[in-house]
Order: C-alpha cells, then sequence, then structure tokens
C-alpha cells in the first residue's frame, strides 16, 4: 500500500511539475511577442506624435512670416511714406 500510494504521489508531483514548466515555457514566449507588439504600437504612436509637431512647427514658421511681413507692411505705411 505504501509503495503505490508513493508512486502515486512522485506521479503527481511530475505530472504538476511538467505542466508548470509547460506553461512558463509558453508565458515566456507569449511576453516575448506583446513586448515586441507593444513597442511597434508604441514606435508607431511616436512617429504620429512627430508628425503632428512637425505640422505645427511648419504652421507656425508660416504664421509668425506672414505676421512680420504685415508688421514691415505697416510700417513702411506709417513711417516711411510721408517721405516717398
Amino acid at each position: 500500500m505504501e509503495l503505490t500510494l508513493a508512486l502515486s504521489i512522485l506521479a503527481s508531483v511530475l505530472s504538476v511539475s511538467n505542466f508548470v514548466i509547460a506553461r512558463k515555457d509558453k508565458a515566456v514566449k507569449d511576453s516575448k511577442e506583446n513586448n515586441y507588439d507593444l513597442i511597434k504600437y508604441q514606435v508607431e504612436e511616436i512617429k504620429d506624435d512627430v508628425k503632428a509637431i512637425l505640422s505645427k512647427l511648419d504652421r507656425y514658421d508660416r504664421d509668425t512670416e506672414e505676421k512680420i511681413e504685415k508688421a514691415i507692411e505697416l510700417h513702411i505705411k506709417m513711417y516711411h511714406s510721408k517721405e516717398v
């Protein structure tokens, strides 16, 4: 009776340890795939953010140049048109 009980306990321990080891391997593999997908997603988001920032900077440059041109024209009209 003791021999069968010891063998069943040993078999149970082996099967549980085999299950745990298999799950651990699968978890490590899944985490690597998930990390790759997460990094890829984050890089895409950063690219989109950079594009948005660059378009805002381009628009800001154009707006600034237009304001400067208007200010120069106004200055010329106000201070230099009487002399000509």
